[in-house]
């Protein structure tokens, strides 16, 4: 089933943690292609500014929430919808938190769950029930490739972005028959702030325009899976087809973590 593709006269865009990194470029980059882009993030000063810079021919309308704040989401969404339909939602906001295995934090998986995956949860919660009954929306998460399979001191935000590719799957299965189109978006290594916390190397890293870039043409095809830049991401889709055991010494290797402490 080919759903339409969004525009901006169909209705208003969400992006959820626009206030920095990849969010940030993509409103940005969404407004330069004329849409109303409800900007959805939990600094109301960087909201402003972010209003500040955006260049037309459509424009920025910020939406402070915190996304781990259900109620909160959900009042959002709805002043949201107040203003005109909700057309296009990209559910962006997340978190990197380092897990150092040896001194395992539960804390640190609790914060990543209540952020990437619950936080997600809330806004879906509160788009999927109107654009259900219009039979019309898009509908994209935010995952990554570390979804695929497990990377040393990122347990606990691949184990969430590993479940929103799961939970994106699952939507795109169950919404075509109600005409809202599903993606899921799973950038490889972006410069944003999250990677200063990423130890290991970070091979074919881009910047967060250019994976607003990718992101905006990906929302414009047809495909499930917006997934970039291709020579990393296939290298890896690759490496999950490989015996357990053996893509774990690879992953040993090629991220520094095969020697002995």
């Amino acid at each position: 089933m080919r759903e339409p593709v969004m525009t901006p006269k169909d209705g208003i865009a969400l992006v959820t943690g626009a206030s920095s990194g990849i969010g940030r470029a993509l409103t940005l980059a969404l407004v330069r292609k004329g849409w109303c882009v409800a900007a959805l993030a939990r600094r109301e000063e960087d909201l402003a500014a972010l209003a500040r810079e955006a260049a037309g021919p459509g424009r920025v309308m910020p939406v402070p929430a915190d996304i781990t704040d259900r109620a909160g989401v959900g009042s959002a969404i709805a002043r949201i919808e107040a203003e005109g339909p909700l057309a296009l939602a990209v559910l962006n906001a997340g978190i990197y938190l380092p897990l150092e295995v040896p001194r395992f934090d539960a804390s640190v998986v609790e914060r990543s769950v209540a952020v990437n995956l619950l936080g997600t949860s809330y806004c879906l919660e509160a788009i999927v029930p109107a654009m259900g009954a219009r039979r019309r929306g898009h509908i994209a998460i935010v995952s990554s490739v570390t979804g695929y399979g497990g990377l040393p001191t990122s347990g606990a935000y691949g184990a969430t972005k590993a479940a929103l590719i799961n939970l994106a799957e699952a939507m795109k299965i169950e919404l075509d028959r109600h005409g809202v189109r599903v993606s899921v978006i799973n950038p490889g290594f972006v410069e944003t702030p999250a990677q200063d916390d990423n130890a290991f190397p970070k091979p074919f890293m881009i910047s967060a325009e250019e994976a607003a870039g990718r992101i905006v043409r990906g929302l414009r095809s047809q495909a499930f899976e917006i997934t970039f830049p291709k020579r990393f991401t296939w290298q890896l889709k690759l490496l999950g087809l490989l015996p357990a055991r053996t893509r774990l010494e690879l992953v040993k290797k090629r991220t520094g973590w095969a020697e002995p402490v």
